[in-house]
């Protein structure tokens, strides 16, 4: 029985272009009205992802910030958080110290970057006020940042992320999101620890938790949950882990396979 779904955002339940389905909305206010709990576990920053949950109606907690961040989606309260201490964030930074390209730095809802370059712009207008240029992301370390990213070309960022990963180990959560940005952020942090953590707090157990995704930051998240779901076109390290895959974003994928679930009575209460 699932208590718990928690839903990536971009490219699981909508895109950019289009907006999550009438019937993406109908089916989860089905698996609510089951008695089940419905979370967001997203990269975006809390606002955006506040947004995203009163879109459909989602009251649970949810995950903001690639797992570093737990908190009411309406009213904004933190309730878990797991933050960069200045010592990861400096260590971090050093690591990047010779990246070639933006690097940025997320306290609360802002963002500060390294420079100035067309995806910056292009990112400040998507946040108005939100963007800022700073000369020295140091000066941000002691400030308990969200994470810090870099960008970059698809292989260059591949290629650094394996770099961090071995360099941290344990030390850092290293992930990707979109296939040019690599995410590092506190090693207690990841949707995967978020997830667990609201379990906790609502009396739902990892096997009664499911979760859809299809990015490489979903990887952790999708291994953890009792079911894992990849949605199709996924990237491979996704389909590879996922214990089934839904059809694409654009055939509702994610509300066929709770609607399956929900018809053989495998989605409950929260009780």
């Amino acid at each position: 029985m699932y208590k718990l779904a928690a839903l990536d955002v971009d490219g699981t339940i909508r895109t950019i272009d289009r907006s999550p389905s009438e019937r993406t909305r109908r089916t989860l206010g089905s698996v609510r009205a089951a008695g089940a709990a419905v979370t967001l576990a997203t990269g975006r920053i809390f606002t955006s992802a506040a947004s995203a949950a009163a879109e459909l109606g989602i009251t649970t907690p949810i995950v903001a910030f690639q797992g570093a961040v737990v908190a009411e989606p309406q009213g904004g309260e933190v309730l878990w958080s797991r933050t960069l201490t200045p010592e990861m964030a400096n260590a971090a930074l050093d690591a990047l110290a010779a990246w070639p390209t933006e690097v940025a730095a997320y306290l609360g809802n802002d963002v500060y970057v390294n420079m100035r370059t067309p995806w910056v712009e292009g990112y400040a207008e998507r946040n108005p006020g939100r963007v800022h240029v700073v000369d020295d992301l140091r000066d941000l370390a002691e400030m308990s940042l969200c994470r810090l990213v870099a960008v970059g070309g698809e292989d260059d960022v591949a290629v650094l992320h394996s770099n961090l990963t071995k360099a941290f180990d344990s030390t850092l959560h290293i992930t990707r999101s979109l296939p040019r940005f690599c995410e590092i952020l506190h090693p207690e942090g990841g949707k995967h620890k978020a997830l667990a953590w609201l379990g906790s707090r609502l009396g739902v157990r990892r096997d009664e938790t499911i979760a859809f995704g299809n990015g490489y930051n979903d990887v952790h998240m999708l291994e953890w949950a009792g079911l894992g779901v990849a949605v199709d076109g996924a990237v491979a390290e996704v389909l590879e882990v996922a214990d089934r895959v839904a059809p694409a974003f654009e055939e509702d994928g994610v509300a066929q396979v709770l609607e399956e679930l929900l018809a053989v009575g495998q989605i409950g209460g929260v009780s």
